[in-house]
């Protein structure tokens, strides 16, 4: 996998990551949800160290969003979609971190 796909894909599941912890638990079906992402993308164990090591629990995501090219994006948002509604409810931290991106997307970073 080139170096450039690696890292917007790294991206991409760390902002996920950072919407899954936001409420500071991760439900099974949440982590399930994650792993399968990272299976996608192909990831080694040490890309998914990566990406737990990265997150911290109440950080914006804007500082990386704005790093993941623009037509990724929409892509994203969805993903962050499902992630959110993947333990079956979307809570306060995660509809938050939503509406940043929704926000963050329609100023066109």
């Amino acid at each position: 996998m080139a170096s450039d796909v690696l890292d917007d894909n790294r991206l991409f599941c760390e902002i996920v990551a950072v919407l899954l912890i936001s409420d500071a638990q991760v439900t099974d079906s949440e982590q399930r949800f994650l792993d399968r992402l990272m299976k996608r993308f192909e990831f080694t164990a040490e890309d998914r160290q990566a990406v737990f090591n990265s997150v911290n629990i109440g950080e914006s995501v804007e500082g990386r969003l704005r790093q993941l090219p623009p037509e990724r994006r929409p892509e994203l948002l969805a993903e962050l979609e499902a992630a959110a509604a993947a333990d079956g409810e979307i809570g306060r931290s995660e509809q938050d971190i939503l509406d940043e991106v929704r926000r963050a997307m329609d100023r066109e970073l």
